[in-house]
């Protein structure tokens, strides 16, 4: 059975209330009997005031309330609980809990708040988060048996997951020692789940680790993965590391993770290997569009056979893997931040429509805090198109446009700082497009690519609402500079970096 209490971890502004009230709609809609706290809230009716005062008696106060409360909600728990907690909770968590850790990929990047409580009011609320960041991220990480990482924009579907609910995942992912926190529970919870593989790792777990995930998973299941043992069981299927030379014996996989300097002859040395196994995996880093490109090339000159998995330190491959990975032998997703950034987390292998031949994607740099993916997720689902996120650098774009053209990109929303870039590709110009010289949208068709800016007529709702101001100031701007000037062509431009641009007195002026 699992857990009867768990708790939500993880930081501000990651979802964990919202996540809570999906859970408890789920479960209302499905006639499942669950229970769902927000510990912020129940402590506001214990202490009678709101988290803002509760804190202003002092921080020793509150998180001594906030430990009692948790308690006695624990104590009160009469079947599947769900408790999310505050970011700021330092535990230690209750003993049975099963710990869930809800992320997202943007934690890092820091997020202001002016409706929670201050910890520290000598800092403003961004330089508050990123003070406290590391030292949750690390308690998170001990604390967490379970990993699930949410998109931007969330606003439901992935209650199935928490739940332990039958889900489809025809697909491989690979195990983490956190896993093995409460291994009981973490098997319990995926007994529906359709799993391709569990990859197995040699270089990730422990021999215990190893040993245990070897009796208790299903043989027909396990993915073994040697990448620094050099024996294993029989009767499993092998994924040989190439860095530790010839294969001792006939592997499933053949794989290689390490590269050459150059990437053309990464690809020669592999593929004088591909009769001696079933499946030839090449998981390297990819620098580039330009070596994105041909190892799309090297895999569809034997799809049924060879397997590209492209890596990166940042996870800027995602999209590729998520599009083109389920129609190859083997496919890698995560929970949490799994092996590699670049595996395609679980709520995009379940939200995400199967590319059949176009799709629709959103390119900026950086690109991983849009909501656009989930925005227009809908809109393109009814015409069978998936939507990714592609980061693509400003010195890429010409060569990643073409190829993602080439891959079947038929519709895309541009970003800061591409904007001038997509209007100097296109064919065919908007009026607003050629107005601004600036594009937001393309639409793609052949050898045709329309542009159109739509930031104009979004500033122009804004301006209508900014009537009464004598003077508008754009500081900044970048990609929506050319649209601001449209709509203001009195605006006065400010720079950080050339304060000669400072014209005026910095008041707003009203009529």
């Amino acid at each position: 059975m699992p857990a009867l209490v768990t708790l939500l971890i993880g930081h501000r502004g990651t979802g964990k209330t919202s996540f809570l009230r999906g859970l408890k709609e789920y479960a209302r809609e499905r006639e499942i009997q669950i229970a769902c706290w927000d510990l912020d809230g129940e402590m506001e009716r214990a202490g009678g005031g709101t988290t803002a005062e509760i804190f202003a008696r002092g921080e020793q106060h509150f998180r001594a309330l906030e430990h009692k409360t948790l308690l006695d909600l624990v104590d009160r728990a009469r079947h599947r609980t769900f408790i999310a907690v505050g970011a700021g909770f330092e535990g230690p968590p209750p003993a049975d809990a099963h710990v869930l850790w809800l992320r997202r990929s943007t934690d890092a990047h820091g997020r202001s708040f002016l409706n929670r409580p201050r910890l520290n009011p000598e800092l403003s609320p961004f330089a508050e988060y990123k003070q406290r960041f590391h030292v949750r991220q690390q308690r998170f990480h001990d604390w967490a048996q379970e990993e699930l990482l949410l998109p931007e924009g969330y606003s439901g579907g992935l209650e199935a997951l928490a739940l332990g609910d039958q889900i489809d995942i025809p697909h491989a992912i690979t195990l983490l020692p956190e896993n093995f926190r409460a291994w009981a529970d973490f098997l319990e919870k995926r007994r529906g789940w359709n799993v391709a593989s569990w990859e197995i790792r040699d270089d990730l777990l422990s021999e215990d680790e190893v040993e245990l995930a070897l009796e208790t998973v299903p043989a027909e299941k396990i993915l073994y993965a040697q990448r620094k043992s050099t024996s294993r069981p029989e009767y499993v299927r092998a994924d040989w590391a190439l860095e530790l030379g010839e294969p001792p014996s006939a592997s499933h996989i053949l794989s290689l993770h390490e590269r050459e300097e150059d990437f053309i002859s990464t690809l020669a040395k592999l593929s004088v290997l591909s009769w001696k196994c079933e499946w030839l995996k090449l998981a390297v880093e990819v620098k580039d569009f330009t070596e994105l490109k041909a190892g799309h090339q090297w895999w569809l000159q034997d799809p049924e056979k060879r397997i590209f998995l492209p890596r990166s330190p940042d996870g800027r491959w995602r999209w590729y893997r998520s599009l083109f990975g389920p129609r190859m032998p083997l496919h890698f997703v995560r929970e949490g931040e799994g092996s590699a950034l670049d595996q395609p987390p679980l709520w995009q292998v379940l939200a995400q429509p199967a590319c059949k031949q176009n799709f629709a994607a959103v390119l900026g740099s950086p690109v991983e805090h849009s909501r656009s993916p989930l925005e227009h997720a809908e809109f393109f689902r009814e015409r069978g198109l998936p939507v990714v996120a592609v980061r693509v650098p400003e010195e890429e774009f010409p060569v990643a446009l073409d190829f993602l053209r080439e891959l079947g990109l038929t519709h895309a929303a541009v970003t800061s700082p591409l904007k001038k870039l997509a209007w100097a590709s296109a064919t065919r110009l908007t009026a607003d497009a050629r107005k601004t010289q600036a594009a937001n949208t393309l639409a793609i068709s052949g050898a045709e690519i329309h542009a159109h800016n739509t930031d104009v007529l979004a500033l122009q709702e804004i301006s209508r609402e900014l009537k009464g101001y004598k003077n508008v100031w754009l500081w900044g701007g970048r990609g929506i500079k050319s649209s601001v000037k449209a709509a203001w062509p009195e605006a006065i431009e400010i720079s950080a970096r050339r304060p000669e641009t400072h014209r005026a007195s910095h008041r707003r002026v009203r009529r």
